[in-house]
């Protein structure tokens, strides 16, 4: 046994479908006086033949198929299994249920911040506003695992960002809200069973929303335009994406996904200028063109981290940016987050915006300042 497996993990006599996930290839480690003297090799040489034995796909798999299999377990991080095979992340249970709750003083002073920065962003002709996406967790609270409902509380941050935005006048789209109303109604799914982010149909739905929430405000906006396409019960892009990670080796049955034929429509580029502050939730919708068709210069601030469409090609980092320069270029700035993260609001824009426009070293105008 142990010789077969070495032989396949340097000849590599069968090939094997590729594990999914986040995963570091070790290369095997060179040998040296120095190294094998002060035993740095050693340890080296253990973690490289732990990681790259013979085999290793087709025996992970089967690991975690029987731990699913047996325990209902997911060996994933952060993922759970909750009834009728549907896949979860904590994150997205603990906002649904409150577990994660920031309190209310702290949540009304980050809405108190953001109505500030609207009001002062107005005035330099930049419209700033909040859509909240649909999470997992509170859209399909029937599958949640029954252990977890005894950790419920009566607050969430996504009721009490809403009720505080309502209070203060603050705009957003509340597609949270929207997905869950017509969950039994829409033709197709809205969110998968085995994936964490909206389905294919949801974010053409989303899309659509969008541009026409954005032709209103300025006209010029190319139309986006949706049908039906392809119905398959065989999970593509992003819908299977927490069945990918878990690595099994055989597949969980999805839900008969609709795959629509989508397009902008064939207009010059507008002159909208547009940064979507998100996570993950919103690469489907950039995938689409939100930012690269419906706008013009759109960019995709992942996290506040990094800025796509740059980083493809030159690693651009928020931190690389004039950032008062970048806010004041833009027609629109919208923060798009899921409740699972609403306990890290803004990711790190609020508070950086609102030092640069309420701080003794502003460069803002004070007369802008309300």
């Amino acid at each position: 046994m142990f010789l077969i497996s070495g032989l396949q993990r340097n000849i590599d006599f069968w090939q094997f479908k590729p594990l999914k996930g986040a995963h570091t290839s070790l290369s095997k480690p060179k040998i040296t006086l120095t190294t094998w003297l002060n035993g740095s090799y050693q340890k080296k040489a253990d973690t490289y033949c732990t990681d790259a034995f013979g085999f290793q796909e087709p025996l992970v798999r089967l690991v975690n198929e029987l731990d699913y299999r047996w325990f209902n377990a997911a060996n994933a991080k952060y993922v759970i299994v909750g009834a009728n095979d549907y896949l979860y992340e904590t994150p997205y249970i603990e906002a649904h249920l409150g577990m994660d709750y920031l309190g209310d003083s702290l949540i009304k002073d980050y809405v108190t911040k953001m109505v500030r920065l609207r009001d002062t962003l107005k005035q330099l002709n930049v419209d700033l506003y909040m859509l909240f996406a649909p999470g997992k967790g509170s859209f399909y609270a029937e599958h949640i695992p029954e252990y977890y409902w005894q950790y419920q509380i009566d607050s969430t941050n996504y009721d009490r960002f809403t009720h505080h935005m309502d209070q203060q006048g603050f705009e957003y789209l509340d597609f949270h809200r929207w997905f869950r109303q017509m969950k039994d109604t829409a033709s197709y799914p809205l969110l998968p069973n085995t994936g964490i982010h909206w389905s294919k149909y949801g974010m053409v739905l989303a899309t659509d929303s969008i541009s026409k929430y954005w032709q209103q405000k300025f006209p010029y906006q190319p139309g986006f335009e949706y049908s039906d396409g392809e119905l398959s019960s065989i999970a593509q892009g992003s819908d299977a994406d927490v069945e990918d990670g878990m690595n099994l080796l055989s597949d969980i049955p999805n839900l008969t996904m609709m795959y629509p034929k989508h397009d902008f429509a064939k207009t010059p580029k507008p002159g909208l200028k547009t940064a979507v502050i998100a996570d993950s939730y919103y690469w489907g919708l950039f995938n689409i063109g939100l930012s690269t068709m419906a706008s013009d210069s759109g960019e995709f601030w992942y996290y506040f981290k990094q800025v796509y469409p740059q980083h493809f090609t030159n690693q651009l980092m928020i931190e690389d940016l004039d950032l008062q320069q970048a806010i004041e270029s833009k027609d629109v700035i919208m923060l798009l987050q899921t409740d699972a993260t609403l306990d890290r609001f803004g990711f790190g824009f609020v508070e950086a915006a609102y030092a640069l426009y309420f701080s003794d070293t502003s460069r803002t105008s004070t007369q802008l300042l309300p």
